[in-house]
């Protein structure tokens, strides 16, 4: 383990996040709600979407540009089709609700499409994608973002990394979760690598002139690298106007920066769930995914490569571990949440850096 981090134990990191949200005037459950899924993404190894960004949460409460209680309002309802205002509120408790609905919606009507706008950033799309999986249903989720991408050839960032997650049920240990968002990686990393002091790989952004950088700070200067080049270009763009144009949410350059106070957060996504036994004879679906998932497990391996992963299983693997081990926080992001703490009176019990 890097001297730089330290194993903080799941339930003490959650502890202290609860405790700072309802210092800033979340209410305790919808606290405790939100820590869940800001711990749930340092669980499953995606630290850029985990407590990393609790801090610009509470700041953005303070400066009163994000409610410290989610209240979500019906605009339209149709079918199984339901829109959602969150007005200003936290993303986390609006996507835990949204998802609800589209699975009571997919139980009655075989589909569910929950459409929320005026969001704060919810995390992990994994978190709500996954939520159908218990019930026997598919789960698919997008959202979009602050722009940090541009156009495909252009150099101004005018789309956001806007992720797509579909959650499969395998009928196995493990389940499919493709998580991804649309440009090579999420901008969160970069952020993370700059907290850390540390360089970016090549390949993942393009300084404010357009040329590739390594450089964590000019990277947060310019922009990302779509994935697959103008083919993520696209799908950013088709998840902003899902997530955006479609739900009356604010979408491309006006959506505003997480860290940023000044303007309300008017994010949007969608939240999608499919009934399989309304499509498909479910015992027949479970043998067709278990044949699917033996074909890829015993498919012969590449050159150099020990193992084939279905997609969310590192993270499945990496929860397991970090269960019983504790999450490697940044000793920097430690100090950050004990200082804050200090400024709210409340006193979290971690360990020193």
């Amino acid at each position: 383990m890097s001297k730089q981090s330290m194993q903080i134990p799941h339930e003490m990191l959650r502890m202290s996040c609860a405790q700072l949200l309802a210092a800033s005037g979340v209410p305790s459950d919808q606290a405790r709600m939100i820590a869940d899924v800001v711990v749930e993404a340092d669980l499953r190894g995606i630290g850029s979407h985990g407590v990393l960004r609790l801090p610009a949460y509470i700041h953005r409460v303070k400066a009163g540009t994000m409610t410290a209680a989610t209240e979500l309002v019906a605009l339209r309802s149709r079918g199984a089709t339901l829109l959602l205002d969150a007005q200003h509120g936290f993303g986390q408790i609006a996507g835990i609700y949204a998802m609800g609905k589209a699975i009571a919606s997919a139980r009655e009507n075989g589909v569910g499409f929950v459409g929320v706008r005026n969001a704060g950033h919810f995390g992990i799309a994994a978190y709500y994608a996954m939520m159908a999986l218990p019930h026997g249903m598919i789960g698919l989720v997008c959202a979009n973002a602050a722009p940090c991408m541009a156009a495909w050839g252009g150099v101004l960032p005018l789309l956001g990394t806007n992720p797509v997650c579909i959650a499969l049920p395998t009928g196995g240990e493990v389940d499919i979760v493709l998580d991804m968002a649309s440009s090579v990686v999420a901008r969160g990393k970069i952020r993370l690598a700059k907290s850390k002091g540390e360089q970016i790989p090549a390949g993942w952004a393009l300084d404010a002139r357009g040329l590739p950088t390594q450089d964590p700070v000019e990277a947060m200067k310019g922009t990302l690298v779509p994935i697959g080049g103008p083919k993520g270009y696209g799908i950013a763009l088709a998840v902003d106007v899902l997530s955006g144009v479609l739900t009356g949410s604010d979408f491309g350059r006006h959506i505003p920066a997480t860290d940023e106070t000044e303007k309300n957060v008017s994010a949007g996504f969608v939240m999608q769930v499919i009934d399989i036994a309304a499509i498909a004879d479910v015992e027949e679906y479970d043998r067709g995914m278990r044949e699917l998932v033996n074909d890829i497990r015993r498919s012969a391996c590449a050159p150099g490569v020990e193992r084939i992963y279905l997609p969310g299983e590192i993270e499945w693997l990496k929860k397991k571990e970090y269960l019983e081990r504790g999450i490697p926080v940044p000793a920097s992001l430690l100090t950050t949440l004990r200082d804050l703490g200090l400024e709210m009176g409340v006193a979290l019990s971690l360990p020193e850096g």
